[in-house]
């Protein structure tokens, strides 16, 4: 997820949220429980994560469980009952738009190089599993690296459309050109996913370039757009228009929870979806769970699947 939207500005009380949107900052301990029985997200039929449930975000496909970014993750956390494939995209030296993190391979792969100056017949040779280790009970079979040397690679974007092609989608452009865009967009385009897919940057000229080529794509806030956003919170617009219908605010910021029952309640009222990330511990999902969020992302989707009742598969 993205951080440089995450600021907080304190003559206004107001927390600006990573990649998108603007919620009062209030202390959710200040108020009372919801049951999550009342407090469902409406369903919006114009907004896909909209849905009247909280989705299950695997972030960068369970990567407290598999590999990240990875097929195999995805797979796995899909065949859970998941809800949205949430992938980072970087460039290759060759132009194919590749699900992977860091600008570099060395973290995941153990190797090393540029993603930018690799090709993807490079990249595709490199163990995507290398550097995966278990965490949290999964940590006690003993075996350090379980992914290492079993084939795991990284995949191309346009692998994921394929494999899965009615999923929601949650995108972060991790490499911040203007020339990501047009691929993102055309890839986007020939697999008929535009009104399915939320994309996040931190750049608002990649933005800005990406709204251009595909004005149906909903895209994170440029920065003109938290502050009209905040601005008309403050000043009780009800008439405002979100430039933006999905936020991806952190859950907390310095420590400090900003999602609560106000800032959801003012969310819904103008169509926006609230995607906490990234959230680990159960009783902060239970928690977001119960005032309605719309989406929470996790590296444990097992966890958050077993509290709503959802686990499809062996969570």
């Amino acid at each position: 997820m993205t951080f440089r939207r995450r600021l907080v500005i304190a003559a206004c009380a107001v927390a600006l949220s990573a990649g998108a949107f603007t919620v009062i900052e209030r202390s959710i301990s200040s108020e009372p429980r919801v049951r999550a029985a009342t407090a469902r997200p409406i369903i919006d039929t114009s907004n896909p994560f909209r849905t009247g449930h909280t989705l299950v975000i695997p972030h960068g496909g369970g990567d407290g469980l598999f590999p990240e970014n990875t097929l195999l993750a995805f797979e796995k956390t899909m065949a859970m009952g998941a809800d949205v494939v949430d992938v980072d995209l970087q460039l290759s030296g060759d132009g194919v738009v590749i699900a992977f993190h860091d600008p570099t391979v060395g973290r995941t792969t153990g190797a090393t190089g540029d993603v930018s100056k690799m090709t993807y017949q490079q990249l595709s040779q490199l163990d995507a599993g290398w550097a995966f280790t278990p965490s949290g009970p999964s940590a006690a079979s003993g075996d350090a690296h379980p992914f290492r040397g079993t084939g795991v690679t990284i995949p191309t974007f346009e692998s994921i459309l394929q494999k899965f092609p009615t999923t929601l989608l949650s995108l972060d452009l991790k490499n911040e050109s203007i020339a990501m865009v047009q691929p993102v967009c055309d890839l986007l385009r020939h697999y008929h996913r535009l009104n399915d897919v939320f994309v996040g940057s931190n750049s608002d000229p990649q933005i800005l370039e990406l709204r251009r080529r595909c004005p149906d794509v909903r895209t994170s806030a440029i920065m003109k757009d938290v502050y009209a956003s905040r601005d008309a919170q403050a000043n009780g617009d009800t008439g405002f228009v979100p430039a933006v219908t999905v936020d991806q605010p952190p859950f907390r910021v310095d420590g400090r929870p900003i999602v609560n029952k106000a800032s959801l309640a003012w969310a819904h009222e103008h169509g926006v979806a609230i995607l906490t990330w990234v959230v680990n511990d159960e009783a902060d999902m239970r928690l977001l769970i119960d005032l309605g969020v719309d989406g929470i992302y996790t590296s444990f989707p097992d966890r958050l699947l077993k509290i709503l009742g959802r686990c499809a598969g062996s969570c």
